[in-house]
């Protein structure tokens, strides 16, 4: 597709954290022991005045920067099941880029180069064969959103069929890859959970009470966690996968989003807060108890839970 017009100042907004909450980047976190988070967050300089870095940070709230510049942005990153290997999206172009986890600078592009798209939200399939993402097209008459998935073997790339008006934002694939969940409506006051079943092609919608925001899939498969408002506040919330047996995890009064289960499905991690210092909270599901950690940048998103 091609396009012309605003589409490019349409492009350039979306390196605005403003856009965040909008989206949720995960890869499959399989039974493990629990490693780091994967943090995205920006901070100050260069392009558009900030750039997005990508971090991990440590549960007693140590970062360490894995990419950052000041010509660049890299966003929406997702590190393979055997922790080897690391997807991100780069601005300028938005094309995904594929790199060893010990060196990311060393990544090669794996997505062409085309105008006015955005290529975002990447989740791996937890074989580690292929990945997951978003592919947004930046029209005169609008925004397309398309599922697709890039296989590595044969570099060939296939689309899911989705409605492109409505549907948006995939957020995790679960962790027997058979299900892709991500978002329907014109905005997350709206937004429904919908799994993809990736045998079929159908999907289906998650039967929750009202509007639910990127739906992440816990460690045995039964079991998700999502947001949805309460009040002014979005708070956690689990299901299983049908969204029967719904049960409210925060009770913060604050914005809450980007949950993800550890690896090992004792804790659950999420971004809180929709100004720039944000936090990001551990909660532990036995207790109820929530650990803050120092975020490492500003508009700073959770966008995995590593394993060890």
């Amino acid at each position: 597709m091609n396009s012309s017009g605003g589409a490019g100042k349409v492009l350039a907004l979306t390196v605005v954290a403003a856009f965040a909450l909008l989206t949720a980047t995960a890869s499959a976190t399989l039974p493990g022991k629990n490693g780091p988070l994967l943090v995205s967050g920006y901070v100050e300089g260069g392009i558009n005045g900030n750039t997005s870095n990508i971090f991990t940070e440590m549960l007693n709230g140590k970062a360490k920067k894995l990419l950052g510049t000041l010509d660049q942005s890299y966003s929406d990153p997702a590190v393979s099941p055997n922790g080897r290997q690391i997807v991100y999206s780069v601005y300028p172009g938005y094309r995904m880029w594929l790199g060893p986890f010990s060196n990311p600078k060393k990544a090669k592009a794996i997505t062409p180069e085309e105008a006015d798209v955005l290529n975002t939200d990447t989740v791996y399939a937890p074989d580690g064969k292929s990945i997951y993402f978003s592919k947004k097209y930046y029209l005169d008459s609008g925004v397309f959103w398309h599922l697709m998935r890039y296989t590595f073997k044969t570099k060939k790339t296939k689309a899911f069929k989705v409605d492109q008006k409505r549907d948006w934002g995939l957020s995790d694939v679960s962790p027997n890859g058979r299900f892709l969940a991500y978002n329907r409506g014109n905005d997350e006051d709206a937004s429904k959970i919908r799994l993809l079943d990736t045998k079929t092609g159908k999907s289906h919608t998650v039967a929750t009470k009202g509007p639910a925001l990127s739906a992440t899939f816990s460690p045995d498969g039964k079991w998700i966690t999502y947001t949805a408002p309460v009040g002014d506040a979005w708070e956690v919330f689990k299901a299983h996968l049908n969204g029967k047996g719904a049960k409210r995890l925060t009770r913060t009064g604050a914005v809450n989003f980007d949950s993800f289960y550890s690896p090992d499905g004792k804790l659950v991690a999420f971004s809180q807060g929709t100004e720039g210092k944000r936090k990001i909270g551990v909660l532990t599901l036995k207790t109820g108890k929530i650990k803050y950690l120092k975020a490492p940048g500003d508009y700073a998103e959770v966008e995995q839970w590593l394993r060890k």
